[in-house]
């Protein structure tokens, strides 16, 4: 779970390995620092649920595009960095053609591990190995409906997110939504995970989307112990 780490005189978050049963965000956040890998996984567990509570509570309670989707029986979704796939799960529950929900892992183990819970679930969500940054689709009818960024951008490096928001724009079509889970909260220097705030996920996409809806989630909905924000944006 995520404590606070004072270092330098700063106060920052810190995700801590021996309080969750979730051991490969650690590891792979120590292969970034050293260079060996580039991250591509969400940060989604903890030691009290499974799930993503502030998504599970938008997606129960959306009336307008969640619906319409349903109607179609074919929305397409995509979840950057999914981790165990917990999100894949929910958005596996709430369409009913769930082969088009897909999540990115960077590894064959991950992705195991990610298959195995989807199938724990009697979800038929896939997750494949593959970088979010050459991530592409055949035609303008395979983008994505929703694209689901659970902490996958706080994960990045900060001269990466130009290139996460090109891909947000390439890989959607207009009325397409992006969901981003906006966290960790703040302004402390250095990372992975780096601060971020809802003014600057917005700031990346306003070029290509406009706002639809911000949502500050309330602390009994909190995936991680810390202030969190839903942004819900819809492509031009």
């Amino acid at each position: 779970m995520w404590q606070n780490e004072e270092k330098n005189g700063e106060s920052k978050p810190k995700f801590d390995c021996n309080r969750t049963g979730t051991f490969c965000f650690c590891v792979c956040f120590d292969l970034i620092n050293r260079g060996i890998v580039s991250l591509s996984l969400s940060l989604s567990a903890n030691t009290t649920t499974t799930t993503e509570p502030a998504l599970v509570h938008f997606l129960a309670k959306n009336t307008t595009f969640v619906p319409e989707l349903q109607k179609t029986k074919s929305a397409r979704v995509l979840v950057p960095g999914c981790g165990r796939g917990y999100a894949l799960e929910t958005f596996s529950s709430t369409f009913f053609d769930s082969e088009n929900i897909v999540g990115l892992e960077v590894s064959e183990t991950a992705r195991n591990a990610c298959e195995a819970y989807q199938e724990e679930n009697s979800s038929k969500a896939k997750c494949v190995v593959e970088d979010f940054f050459t991530h592409g689709v055949k035609n303008d009818d395979d983008k994505y409906d929703v694209i689901y960024d659970c902490t996958f951008l706080c994960a990045i490096q900060p001269t990466q997110r130009h290139m996460w928001a090109e891909q947000m724009r390439n890989l959607t079509k207009k009325g397409s939504r992006v969901i981003s889970l906006v966290f960790p909260l703040g302004d402390f220097k250095g990372g992975p995970p780096f601060a971020l705030s809802a003014e600057l996920v917005k700031s990346l996409l306003k070029n290509d989307f406009d706002v639809e809806e911000l949502i500050q989630v309330p602390e009994d909905m909190w995936a991680r112990g810390r202030a969190e924000y839903l942004y819900v944006f819809i492509r031009k």
